[in-house]
């Protein structure tokens, strides 16, 4: 008797210790959980290009446009905020400021919208946040680290760092070189 005591005494704790995902529509985040998930890439703009557009780099000319385009998903279900277009609403009622940083001091404010932006009839189209950057012709040559923020009316903060950050190397820094 005593042993399906203890039996079930374990077993109650185990079901109260296992966590649970939360209810449908839960607004608050538990304290030390992840409320998003960020994926970023860079790709090279439309702007005075040297190479292919829209293609993933982190090597660009003095005059070329640097695009952040970025995907903010909920961490807890992996739904994408917004709903790939289908519920732009949800991103204003939750006050969200996506935002690129430059170490130099110059922040971005990313815009969410469908890309392409001017699509031809067949073409598919993903929604997603970007901004951009056009390096000055004169800006110095070398590596600049970046980063991208997520803040929300909760008070969510999620800061995205590229793989390699915390060294100074071209996997997660914009590469500037002379045109």
């Amino acid at each position: 008797m005593r042993r399906v005591g203890v039996l079930l005494g374990c077993a109650i704790l185990l079901a109260l210790a296992v966590p649970r995902p939360p209810a449908e529509g839960a607004a608050a985040i538990p304290a030390g959980r992840l409320a998003y998930h960020v994926m970023v890439d860079l790709v090279r703009g439309s702007v005075e290009p040297t190479s292919t557009v829209c293609v993933q780099t982190s090597v660009f000319k003095q005059g070329e446009q640097v695009v952040w385009r970025v995907v903010v998903r909920d961490a807890v279900n992996g739904r994408e905020i917004g709903d790939d277009g289908k519920n732009a609403a949800e991103i204003a009622e939750r006050e969200m400021k996506v935002t690129a940083h430059l170490e130099n001091g110059m922040t971005f404010p990313l815009k969410y919208g469908p890309h392409p932006g001017r699509p031809q009839p067949g073409d598919p189209v993903k929604h997603f946040w970007t901004a951009s950057w056009v390096i000055p012709r004169d800006y110095p040559t070398g590596l600049l680290r970046w980063w991208v923020t997520v803040a929300d009316k909760r008070g969510v903060f999620v800061r995205f760092d590229p793989i390699g950050a915390g060294i100074k190397v071209p996997a997660h820094s914009v590469t500037i070189e002379r045109r």
